[in-house]
């Protein structure tokens, strides 16, 4: 089928023309540069550049030499798992595995047929494997950088001197981070869900917030309100005077980023965002027995398997596991019983020789060393108060 679609020349008479995968692909970014977010829009950008010089290796122009025959479509990926694998060095695994099912939606906006977005998706994990990019674990926030960033937050409005991205930050601005991240932690959300919030979200009682993400966008919940919170919101509206309570989400972005690394946070893949919070939610959940179901709706996945193969603390499950191996190793080859026998024997002896062995023999640094001597229940004693100790075969019981 031969696709067409409006076009105008010099002198703007309509024309009726087969597009270039070019025009289709610039068509296609025009599109989400106006309906979607900017984070999007950049990200969509990559993708197009990536489809545009693979579509060029492989001298594809238009999307009926795509989809001519399924070899085709075929010779098509292989020129993109090349690019990918010789160009991702560097890359985290999950970007690339994002980077790729955008690229399908990509052309399956620009029209591409059922049998070649199935050969992509088919593809995907072939060329996740070839691409060998780097698998970043999921980072979270332990209790005691929570603390330190608590600290900073709580002194945040007194500071003379704050910086984000080399700047001096406003009162009003500092009052508006600090929220940001009171409600990011307290309630575990996406920066697309606070961002969206208005005055008439907050009272006293409740707060409610709306899905900023996939198919469910724009679902309404609500939540009890936390007094931090609470406090945080009342005193930002002290500066904030005719403005929207968020407005500039890469800003809270940096300072975000800014005070956890001054609360001692690590990011081994560069990423200090809010995002660690719903992580360390699902950890907390799961190092307390609570149902994953429940983790699943304070995070509001739809599927409580997102939360278990994405935010739950797989460390933790190994150890766990590394365990229940190393026991099952002892009782397999018997140490446990050697070890308890062991153990019997020591609770035998007095509690005075039990310390010795679990603490260690004492050391003298140039002390004169006076004799000790025991009495019959094991306890230090004077000279004329001992008598001789019992003497216990390895293995008496």
């Amino acid at each position: 089928m031969t696709r067409a679609f409006r076009t105008y020349d010099a002198h703007g008479l309509n024309m009726t023309a087969q597009p270039t995968m070019a025009d289709l692909l610039e068509q296609s970014l025009q599109v989400s540069k106006l309906t979607q977010q900017p984070s999007t829009y950049r990200g969509r950008r990559s993708s197009v550049q990536i489809l545009l010089k693979c579509f060029e290796r492989a001298e594809i122009t238009t999307l009926d030499e795509l989809e001519k025959d399924p070899l085709a479509t075929a010779q098509f990926i292989d020129v993109l798992r090349g690019f990918i694998t010789q160009n991702c060095e560097g890359m985290a695994r999950s970007t690339l595995s994002q980077q790729l099912t955008q690229m399908r939606r990509i052309l399956q906006e620009c029209g591409a047929n059922t049998t070649t977005l199935t050969m992509i998706m088919n593809s995907k994990q072939s060329v996740l494997g070839d691409a060998q990019a780097i698998v970043h674990p999921q980072e979270t926030i332990t209790q005691g950088q929570m603390t330190e960033l608590l600290k900073i937050l709580e002194g945040l409005s007194e500071r003379d001197r704050f910086h984000v991205k080399g700047v001096q930050t406003t009162r009003r601005k500092k009052a508006m981070l600090r929220l940001y991240v009171l409600i990011a932690c307290c309630y575990a959300l996406r920066q697309g869900s606070i961002l969206g919030l208005e005055r008439m979200d907050f009272n006293e009682e409740s707060f409610t917030y709306r899905l900023a993400k996939g198919g469910r966008k724009g679902e309404v919940y609500t939540r009890a309100m936390h007094p931090v919170v609470w406090q945080a919101y009342t005193e930002y509206l002290e500066h904030i005077g005719e403005f929207p309570l968020f407005t500039d989400g890469s800003w809270l972005s940096a300072g975000v980023k800014t005070i956890m690394i001054e609360a001692g946070v690590e990011a081994h893949n560069g990423r200090h965002g809010i995002h660690r919070f719903r992580r360390a939610f699902a950890t907390y959940c799961y190092h307390n027995n609570i149902p994953l179901v429940d983790a699943a709706a304070g995070l509001n996945h739809a599927d409580s398997t997102t939360t278990e193969r994405v935010y739950q603390d797989i460390n933790a499950k190994q150890q766990r596991a590394s365990q229940r191996l190393a026991d099952f190793a002892d009782h397999f080859t018997g140490a446990s019983q050697r070890l308890s026998e062991f153990e019997q024997q020591l609770e035998a002896m007095s509690p005075w020789m039990a310390d010795v062995f679990s603490l260690g023999q004492p050391v003298f640094q140039d002390e004169a060393l006076e004799p000790v001597f025991l009495d019959a229940m094991g306890n230090l004693a004077a000279h004329d108060e001992v008598v001789p100790a019992p003497r216990l075969e390895l293995g008496t019981p």
